[in-house]
C-alpha cells in the first residue's frame, strides 16, 4: 500500500507542478519549468520497479505527460536543456530533458547537407593536393595542403566521430551557443570549407601560370631540376596548360633526352592552339617536333608538322617579331627535311626563303650550300659562296645545336678543299707559263 501511495504522492506533485508551469499569473519561471522536469524524472525512477509499474494509473500519467509535452515550447524558453543534460547525463528514454524546437526538427536536413560538404571537401582536397605537390614540395605548397586538410580533418572530426562531436559539442557551450542552432552552425561551417576548398581549386589555373614562370627562372639560373618540378606542377594544376608542355619539351631537349622532349612537344600541339597564353610557343613546339623527327630520320612526319606551322607562320610573321624567327626555323627545317630525302630542289626554294627571310643567320647557309653540293658534284666551286656565309654569318647562338656545330666544321672542310684546289690550279698556271 505504501508503494501505492508513494507513486500517487508522486503524481500529485507532479500535478501541482504543472499546474504552476501551465498558470498565467504569476507567470512561471525556469525553476518551475526544472521543477516539472525533476519530478517527473522521479516518478520515472520509481516506475522502474516492476512492482510499481504494474499498480500504476497509466491513464493518468498518460494524461499529464500530455500536458507536459504542450509545454515544450515555454520550457525551450524558459531553460537552456543543453546545459541540464550535459549536467544530468539523462537516458534517451527520459524524453522530456529531449524537446525539440523548431530549428532542431530540421537537424536531419542540416546534417545531411553536413555529410554533403564534408564529402565534396574531402575530395577536393584529395584532388587538390596531389596537383599542388605533384612537383615537389615546398613551404608555401606544404602550407596550402596542411591548412585545408586540417580543417577539413576537423569538420570531419566533429560530424563524423563521437569524441569529435563531443569536443565541438564542448566549444560551442563555452561560447553560449545555443544547442538548437548547432546543426545549422555545423552545416554552415562545412559548406564554407567546402567553397573555400572550391576557390582554391579554382585558383589552380592562375597559380600554375606563376608556377610556369618560376620554372623559366629556375631553368634560365641552372636549376635543372627545380624547373622541372615546376613545369610538371604547372601541368598538374592546369592539364590543358600548353605552354608548360612546350617549356618541360624544351628542357629536355636542352639536356639531350629527345625522346622526352619530343613527347611533352606532341602533347603541346594536341592542345588547342588558343589555349596557348604565349601564340608563339605553338609554333615553336611544333618546329622542334619537326626537327625531332628528322633526327629521328622520319622525315615525313616532320614535314607534316613542319608544313602545318609554316602555314601559320606565314599569316602572321610580318606582323610579329618573335613569329618571324620562328618562321625562319620552320623554313629552315622543311629544307633540312627535303634534302635528307633527296628533294634537293624543293629544299632550295624553302632556304632560299629563309635566306630572304633573314639573311644573317647561318644555318640556311649551310644547308643551302649542301644542297647545291648535291645538285653539282663536280663543280663544288658552285657553293663556295654559300658556304662562306656560313662560317662568315655564324653566332654562339647559330651553334647551339649539334647538327649547327656539324654544319659549321663541314663549312670549313669544304672551302678549304676549294682554296687548295684553287692553290694548286694556279700553281700549275705558272709552271706552265
Amino acid at each position: 500500500m505504501s508503494e501505492a501511495k508513494s507513486v500517487s504522492q508522486i503524481l500529485l506533485e507532479y500535478q501541482s507542478a504543472l499546474e504552476k508551469l501551465e498558470s498565467k499569473d504569476p507567470k512561471p519561471t525556469s525553476d518551475a519549468a526544472l521543477a516539472v522536469l525533476l519530478i517527473r524524472d522521479e516518478l520515472q525512477d520509481i516506475l522502474s520497479h516492476r512492482s510499481n509499474l504494474l499498480s500504476a494509473p497509466h491513464a493518468e500519467i498518460e494524461q499529464l505527460d500530455g500536458r507536459l509535452q504542450k509545454q515544450q515550447k515555454l520550457i525551450l524558453k524558459l531553460l537552456r536543456l543543453s546545459d541540464w543534460r550535459s549536467r544530468l547525463e539523462p537516458s534517451e528514454k527520459n524524453w522530456w530533458w529531449f524537446f525539440a524546437s523548431n530549428w532542431e526538427k530540421w537537424d536531419w536536413l542540416w546534417n545531411g547537407l553536413t555529410i554533403v560538404a564534408l564529402t565534396v571537401s574531402l575530395s577536393l582536397v584529395v584532388n587538390t593536393s596531389s596537383k599542388i605537390l605533384s612537383g615537389g614540395a615546398s613551404s608555401e605548397t606544404t602550407l596550402a595542403v596542411f591548412g585545408q586538410a586540417v580543417l577539413t580533418l576537423m569538420a570531419g572530426g566533429g560530424a563524423f566521430t563521437e569524441g569529435g562531436r563531443k569536443a565541438i559539442d564542448k566549444i560551442l557551450i563555452s561560447i553560449n551557443i545555443p544547442e538548437e542552432f548547432w546543426q545549422e552552425l555545423s552545416c554552415g561551417f562545412s559548406w564554407m570549407l567546402m567553397l573555400s576548398l572550391l576557390g582554391v581549386n579554382s585558383y589552380l589555373p592562375t597559380w600554375a601560370i606563376d608556377v610556369n614562370k618560376s620554372g623559366i627562372e629556375s631553368f634560365k639560373n641552372g636549376r635543372i631540376e627545380s624547373a622541372k618540378g615546376d613545369f610538371e606542377q604547372a601541368i598538374a594544376m592546369r592539364p590543358d596548360y600548353a605552354d608548360a608542355y612546350y617549356n618541360l619539351g624544351w628542357l629536355y631537349e636542352e639536356i639531350n633526352d629527345l625522346d622526352k622532349a619530343k613527347a611533352q612537344y606532341e602533347l603541346a600541339v594536341q592542345i588547342d592552339s588558343e589555349k596557348f597564353i604565349d601564340s608563339t610557343n605553338y609554333l615553336k613546339a611544333i618546329n622542334n617536333l619537326g626537327r625531332l623527327y628528322i633526327l629521328k630520320k622520319e622525315y615525313g612526319t616532320a614535314l607534316r608538322f613542319l608544313n602545318q606551322g609554316t602555314e601559320i607562320a606565314t599569316k602572321n610573321a610580318q606582323e610579329n617579331a618573335n613569329v618571324k624567327q620562328v618562321y625562319y626555323s620552320l623554313l629552315k627545317n622543311t629544307g633540312w627535311a627535303r634534302f635528307m630525302q633527296e628533294r634537293y630542289d624543293e629544299s632550295e626554294s624553302k632556304l632560299r626563303l629563309a635566306i630572304k627571310l633573314d639573311p644573317e643567320r647561318s644555318s640556311s647557309y649551310c644547308l643551302l650550300a649542301q644542297v647545291v653540293d648535291a645538285k653539282n658534284p663536280k663543280e663544288p666551286a658552285k657553293a663556295s659562296n654559300f658556304w662562306t656565309k656560313c662560317v662568315s654569318n655564324v653566332t654562339p647562338t647559330d651553334l647551339a645545336q649539334p647538327e649547327d656545330d656539324e654544319w659549321y666544321g663541314l663549312a670549313n672542310k669544304r672551302l678549304n678543299t676549294v682554296l687548295t684546289a684553287k692553290d694548286s690550279k694556279d700553281s700549275t698556271n705558272k709552271t706552265t707559263k
